[in-house]
């Protein structure tokens, strides 16, 4: 009884765990006051929305790890040495990567919170033992980018603890809201539709098509938008996929962008009721043909259970089929850097973890 009741108490507070601004949104893709895929989707997506919440605040530890994953944390003097014309890249978990080329660096989609959930007591919890950045002086980092607003990507602790640190927050339409309400000023963030692009010296990035939803409560579905982005930092071209299920718009970005040194593809939160939202491995591996080639790094997985696999298994999966595609592909421990064009981590690192 309760755990019934603290259930339901807990639900309530996550249907209302929304902040807002009433705005109509001058974009194509926002219609009848929210936004919409390229193929219309399902609003929802997971069937019974509440036995949806109800499994991931309650039972979203039940795929993890016997153990707590050791993680490396990111040395302050690699985080600010100039790399010269060389692309590197950090996987700090989930889908948080750093990049580096020269003296510029981006991060995307950071999250410092060990629970990734409207309350901090329930919900997909972190299995490493760190967050790689949290608390290290990485210096100044020259972009932010946000691909949407669910707590696994859009982290207010982490906004809190870099936004002095940050010379541009770059997200989706309507995200803007929320960094402005933890303090970081407006004039700092750069919201952007599919297609639109912001440039600062050496660099330059693009929103780009996804096919996923927002929200982070029970009212406020697809309320804000989501993207990919195309980054071209130096020389280098990125891509990152953010949260999205598999879509022949790949194919348009890797012919209109590519080709590509590096992509950061979403392989995690796979299932059937999600499968319109994320890609299965198998269809990453897809995706990663798509866009032209180049490498891949494979993210959104080894960092919180969100769906009802084993932790293992996006990237078994994954690296089975890229082996079978001739894919290449980078799979980093986390926190660990490498160089886009030298000499790759493609270890089973995981195989050591129950």
């Amino acid at each position: 009884m309760g755990k019934i009741f603290l259930a339901a108490a807990v639900i309530v507070v996550v249907m209302f765990a929304t902040y807002e601004k009433k705005v109509v949104y001058a974009s194509e893709h926002f219609r009848d006051g929210t936004f919409h895929n390229l193929i219309e989707t399902p609003s929802g997506g997971s069937g019974n929305k509440l036995l949806s919440i109800y499994r991931i605040l309650f039972e979203s530890g039940k795929f993890s790890p016997e153990e707590t994953i050791k993680v490396h944390r990111v040395n302050p003097m690699y985080a600010n040495m100039d790399t010269g014309d060389t692309l590197q890249a950090t996987w700090l978990g989930h889908a948080s990567v750093m990049l580096k080329q020269g003296q510029m660096k981006i991060i995307t989609d950071p999250v410092f919170s060990d629970i990734v959930s409207p309350v901090s007591f329930l919900g997909p919890k972190r299995y490493t033992d760190i967050n790689p950045i949290e608390g290290v002086n990485i210096g100044y980092v020259d972009a932010v980018i946000i691909s949407h607003n669910h707590y696994d990507h859009l982290d207010e602790k982490a906004i809190k603890a870099l936004k002095q640190r940050v010379g541009m927050f770059i997200v989706p339409l309507g995200v803007g809201q929320y960094l402005e309400k933890w303090g970081v000023e407006p004039l700092r963030i750069i919201e952007l539709d599919w297609y639109q692009s912001v440039s600062m010296p050496n660099i330059k990035i693009t929103a780009t098509p996804a096919q996923h939803r927002s929200g982070r409560g029970y009212y406020d579905t697809n309320k804000t938008f989501w993207a990919s982005y195309v980054i071209e930092m130096g020389g280098h071209r990125v891509f990152f996929s953010g949260d999205s299920g598999y879509m022949e718009q790949f194919k348009q970005i890797g012919h209109e962008f590519g080709p590509f040194d590096l992509a950061l593809i979403d392989i995690g939160a796979y299932n059937a009721k999600w499968a319109y939202s994320h890609m299965t491995p198998e269809q990453a591996v897809q995706a990663s043909e798509d866009l032209g080639g180049g490498l891949v790094l494979p993210i959104h997985w080894g960092t919180f259970t969100l769906s009802e696999f084993y932790w293992k298994e996006p990237i078994e999966r994954f690296t089975a089929e890229a082996h079978k595609k001739h894919l290449s592909y980078a799979v980093p421990e986390i926190g660990m850097p490498f160089t886009v064009g030298g000499v790759v981590p493609v270890g089973g690192w995981w195989e050591k973890y129950k």
